[in-house]
C-alpha cells in the first residue's frame, strides 16, 4: 500500500509539472511549444487547451472555432480542465460583443474560485489577469471594482513577468480619465528597466501605448511618437493574431495625434491601418472613431459632403455601442431589482399567511387535491401518448436503419470496386506499358549497333516508332485513373501529407498539414471516403481560390473526427456556389451525409474560406 501511495504522489507531481509548463508557455506566448505539450496533459483538458491556443493564434471572433466555445463540453474534473473551460468561456464573452461583460466576469470569477480551491498561485494569477483585462477593456475608468483584484494580484505575482503585468495594470487602471496626478512614476521606471532586459513584445507594446498617452497629456510630443512607433514595431513583430486589436488601438491613437498636428496625410494612413481589420468587439470602437477621424480629414481637405457622411456614420455607430453598454448596465440593475422585488413579495406572502392561516390551509388542501388529480390524469394521458409516439418512432427508426444499411452497403461496394479497379489499372500500367517500353528500349539498342545497315535500319526505326505509339495509347487510356493504394497501405494521414506535398508549389501555393490524436487507423473505406473529400477540396483551392497559403487540420477525439481546411484566397459566396454547384460542393456534402457527418462553410469574398467537417466515429 505504501508503494502505491508513493507512486500516486509521483504521478500527480508529474501531471502538475506538465500543466505548469503548459501555462508558462501560454503566459509567455510561446504558443507553438504549448501546442506540442497538449498530448502530455490530462485527456479531459485537451479540447479546452486546443481552443485556447487556436484563440490566441487566430484571435478572430468570426471564426468557426471561436464560435464553438459555448458548445464545448465541460470536463467536470474539478481541476485543470475545468479551469481552462471557464477561462475559454470568459475569453469568448469578453471579446465577442460589447454587452456580455457580466457573463465574461462570471466565468473568470468561476476560474478564480477553482484556482483558489486548488491553492495554485499560477492559475490564480492567470484568472486575476483576465479579470483586470476585462476592467481595462470594458468598464468605466472611474469605477472602483478593480481595486481589490489589483491589490490581490500584487500579492500573488510570483516572478518578474507577473510583476511587470502588475505595474502595467497599475498604470492603465489608475491613470483614469487621463489625470496625470494618478500616474505612478515607480511603475513606469520599473517597466522601462524590465523591457531593456527582456524580450516580451506584447506586454511592451501595450505598456508603451500607455506611456505615449501619458506623454500626450504632459505635451511631450517627441516622447509620444517615440513610444507609439515602438509599440507598433513590438506588436507587429508578433506572428499571431492576438496582437490585432491592440495594434488597431495604437494606430487609432496615432491618428488622433497626427490630427492634432494637422498632418492629414499621416492621419489618413494611420486611420486606414486602424480600421483595416476587425478581430474582436473592441475594434468596433476603433471603427466608429475612424468615421469621426475621416470626417475631420475630409473637412480639412474641403470634401464637406463626404465629411458629413462620415460624421453621420460615427454618430450611428457610437449610438449602437452606447446602447450595448447601457444594456449591460441595465441588465445588472434589472437583476438587482428582481431580487429586491422577490424579497418584498416574500415578506408580503408571509404576512398574509400569518393573518389567514386557517383559510390558506383549507384552500391549499383543496388546491393540492385538484392538482394531484390533474397531474395523475395528465401523466396517464401523456404516458399513453408517449408510448404511441415511441412505437411510431421505433418503426420509423427501423425503416431508416434498413435504408441506411442498404445505402452504406452500396457505398462500400462502390468504394471496394473503385479500389479494385485502380489496383488493376496500376498492374496493367506495369505489365503492359512496361513491357512495351522495354521492347522499345531493345529496338533502340539494335539501332545504335546497326545504324549503318540501310534498309534494316529503316525497319528498326519503323518498329520502334510503332512501339512508342502503342505505349502512348496505353498510357493515355489510363492517364486519368487515380490509385488510392497509398491509403490502404499507409493510412489517411500519410496520404493527406503526400497530397499536400504534391499540391504545394502549384500557383505559388503552400499547404501545411496539422494533426492531433491520429495514433490508430480508421476503417479502410472511411479513410478512402475522407481522403477523396479532402482531395476534392484541395483541388478546389488550386483551381479557384488563388490562395498562397492553406492548411489542413485533422483532429481525432474519442467519438468524432474534426477536419478544418482553410485558405487565404479570394473567398466565395457559399449560397450561390451551392446553388450552381460549380465547385462540386454538393457532391462533397452528399459524401459527408453518407457517413453521417456535418459540413459548415465560412467564407467571405476577399477573405479566404474555412471548411469545417465533423464526422462521428
Amino acid at each position: 500500500m505504501k508503494y502505491f501511495t508513493i507512486l500516486f504522489i509521483f504521478l500527480s507531481f508529474c501531471v502538475y509539472g506538465q500543466e505548469k509548463e503548459f501555462v508558462d508557455n501560454l503566459r509567455l506566448y510561446k504558443l507553438d511549444a504549448a501546442e506540442k505539450q497538449i498530448s502530455d496533459l490530462p485527456k479531459e483538458s485537451h479540447q479546452a487547451a486546443i481552443w485556447q491556443i487556436a484563440f490566441r493564434k487566430r484571435f478572430n471572433k468570426e471564426s468557426l472555432l471561436f464560435k464553438s466555445a459555448p458548445h464545448l463540453s465541460k470536463p467536470n474534473d474539478q481541476g485543470f480542465g475545468d479551469f481552462l473551460y471557464y477561462l475559454n468561456l470568459g475569453d469568448y464573452y469578453c471579446y465577442n460583443t460589447l454587452d456580455l461583460n457580466e457573463k465574461a466576469s462570471d466565468n473568470y470569477k468561476a476560474a478564480l474560485s477553482l484556482a483558489d480551491a486548488l491553492e495554485n498561485e499560477q492559475l490564480i494569477s492567470e484568472a486575476l489577469k483576465r479579470i483586470l483585462i476585462l476592467h481595462r477593456l470594458h468598464y468605466l475608468y472611474n469605477n472602483k471594482t478593480y481595486k481589490p483584484f489589483l491589490a490581490r494580484y500584487k500579492t500573488v505575482a510570483y516572478d518578474d513577468h507577473e510583476l511587470a503585468y502588475f505595474h502595467y495594470f497599475n498604470l492603465i487602471l489608475n491613470f483614469k480619465n487621463y489625470q496625470t496626478e494618478n500616474w505612478d512614476p515607480d511603475s513606469y521606471v520599473w517597466l522601462t528597466n524590465y523591457f531593456k532586459k527582456n524580450n516580451v513584445p506584447y506586454l511592451q507594446g501595450v505598456s508603451e501605448t500607455v506611456f505615449a498617452s501619458y506623454f500626450e497629456e504632459t505635451k511631450q510630443l517627441d516622447s509620444v511618437w517615440f513610444y507609439a512607433y515602438r509599440a507598433v514595431d513590438k506588436l507587429s513583430s508578433i506572428p499571431y493574431g492576438y496582437k490585432g486589436s491592440r495594434l488597431n488601438q495604437v494606430y487609432c491613437f496615432m491618428t488622433r495625434i497626427a490630427l492634432l498636428e494637422m498632418d492629414y496625410d499621416k492621419a489618413k494612413k494611420f486611420k486606414d491601418s486602424a480600421t483595416a481589420h476587425k478581430f474582436s468587439s473592441i475594434d468596433l470602437k476603433f471603427e466608429s472613431l475612424g468615421y469621426y477621424q475621416q470626417s475631420v480629414i475630409d473637412s480639412a481637405n474641403g470634401n464637406y459632403l463626404q465629411a458629413y457622411d462620415q460624421s453621420m456614420k460615427y454618430r450611428v455607430s457610437m449610438a449602437a455601442i452606447e446602447k450595448a453598454a447601457q444594456n449591460n448596465l441595465f441588465n445588472d440593475l434589472e437583476v438587482k431589482y428582481q431580487a429586491a422585488e422577490k424579497e418584498r413579495q416574500l415578506i408580503i406572502v408571509k404576512e398574509d399567511t400569518l393573518r389567514n392561516k386557517n383559510v390558506a390551509i383549507a384552500l391549499g388542501g383543496i388546491l393540492l387535491f385538484i392538482i394531484v388529480i390533474s397531474i395523475l390524469v395528465y401523466k396517464n394521458t401523456k404516458r399513453k401518448q408517449r408510448i404511441a409516439e415511441q412505437e411510431h418512432e421505433l418503426e420509423l427508426q427501423k425503416k431508416e436503419k434498413i435504408l441506411k444499411n442498404q445505402e452504406l452497403t452500396t457505398i462500400d461496394a462502390m468504394i471496394a470496386g473503385q479500389e479494385k479497379e485502380r489496383q488493376r489499372l496500376a498492374s496493367d500500367l506495369h505489365d503492359s506499358v512496361g513491357a512495351t517500353l522495354a521492347a522499345a528500349k531493345l529496338q533502340f539498342y539494335h539501332l545504335s549497333k546497326n545504324r549503318d545497315m540501310g534498309d534494316q535500319t529503316d525497319e528498326l526505326f519503323t518498329k520502334t516508332g510503332k512501339l512508342l505509339e502503342d505505349a502512348y495509347a496505353e498510357i493515355r487510356a489510363m492517364a486519368h485513373v487515380k490509385n488510392s493504394g497509398v491509403i490502404a497501405k499507409n493510412g489517411l494521414l500519410p496520404a493527406v501529407q503526400k497530397l499536400a506535398k504534391n499540391a504545394s508549389g502549384i500557383n505559388g501555393l503552400r499547404i501545411e498539414v496539422e494533426d492531433f490524436g491520429l495514433e490508430e487507423r480508421l476503417e479502410n473505406s472511411l479513410e478512402i471516403t475522407i481522403f477523396r473529400i479532402i482531395q476534392e477540396l484541395v483541388t478546389n483551392i488550386i483551381k479557384h481560390s488563388q490562395a498562397t497559403e492553406a492548411s489542413i487540420s485533422i483532429n481525432q477525439y474519442e467519438d468524432s473526427l474534426n477536419i478544418i481546411i482553410e485558405d487565404n484566397g479570394t473567398g466565395f459566396n457559399p449560397r450561390s456556389i451551392l446553388k450552381k454547384d460549380s465547385m462540386g460542393l454538393s457532391s462533397i456534402e452528399k459524401r459527408i451525409e453518407h457517413i453521417e457527418g456535418t459540413l459548415e462553410i465560412d467564407s467571405t469574398l476577399g477573405k479566404g474560406a474555412t471548411i469545417l467537417i465533423d464526422i462521428p466515429l
